[in-house]
């Protein structure tokens, strides 16, 4: 199976909004995951402003291995925009 039928129950933490990143908790083959991806914003570049990752101009998520993961999720409450 490929891409958005591996992902089930997807919740997004946080979104910092256009120019920014979100972070988000979600069920990989079955398999807690955290994903990141960058929102895009208003470049006038299609593509660039579905944000990244992205296949055929579908937003995706990048999925942290598990000790980013980890981190992402005890450190949520202190991510902020700008890093």
């Amino acid at each position: 199976m490929y891409g958005k039928g591996r992902v089930k129950n997807l919740k997004v933490l946080k979104d910092f909004g256009e120019g920014n990143y979100s972070v988000a908790e979600m069920l990989r083959d079955d398999n807690p995951a955290v994903g990141v991806r960058w929102n895009g914003g208003d470049s006038g570049d299609m593509f660039q402003g579905l944000g990244n990752p992205q296949s055929r101009g579908i937003a995706t998520w990048f999925i942290l291995p598990e000790p980013l993961a980890k981190l992402a999720l005890d450190n949520l409450d202190k991510l902020t925009a700008n890093g």
